[in-house]
């Protein structure tokens, strides 16, 4: 049994947990800058039906000659530019690696194809980026920071 000054200070040290919602990260980034700044990088650099056109991949990208929303009806179809629902999908499968992050270095469009010299967490197709001087690595950081623009 506590004394009433313990009780006191026991309850008082006592702190009710709310659990809120992480933000949704689509409406902090900037769709445009990533279509003219991100995705050229994730299409030249990721799109390969083994890895980023797999339905379990966290990451799937769209792109002309590979991976495409809808089969298309002949090749000339399937060369084409991305449809704007393509460009939008690219943008919220890799907004979605934002989700819950407490830091965008953690970010998995970053760290995922750094080398693990730099703290790279291996990736299976290789180290894409030479570190984080590597004008796609900044691409990506400056889209996640909100400090890119087109160019």
């Amino acid at each position: 049994m506590c004394s009433w000054r313990a009780c006191a200070i026991a309850l008082c040290a006592c702190t009710s947990v709310t659990e809120s919602p992480a933000p949704d990260p689509t409406v902090s980034l900037d769709e445009t800058v990533f279509k003219c700044n991100v995705e050229p990088i994730l299409v030249r650099q990721c799109s390969y039906l083994a890895c980023h056109g797999n339905p379990q991949s966290a990451l799937r990208v769209y792109s002309p000659g590979k991976l495409r929303a809808t089969t298309p009806a002949n090749v000339d179809d399937e060369d084409a530019a991305v449809t704007d629902a393509e460009h939008h999908a690219n943008f919220l499968n890799a907004a979605g690696l934002s989700f819950g992050l407490a830091s965008v270095d953690d970010n998995w469009l970053l760290r995922k194809p750094l080398p693990s010299a730099d703290g790279g967490f291996e990736h299976v197709g290789g180290a894409i980026y030479i570190g984080t001087n590597d004008t796609q690595y900044v691409a990506i950081h400056d889209w996640l920071t909100n400090k890119g623009a087109c160019k």
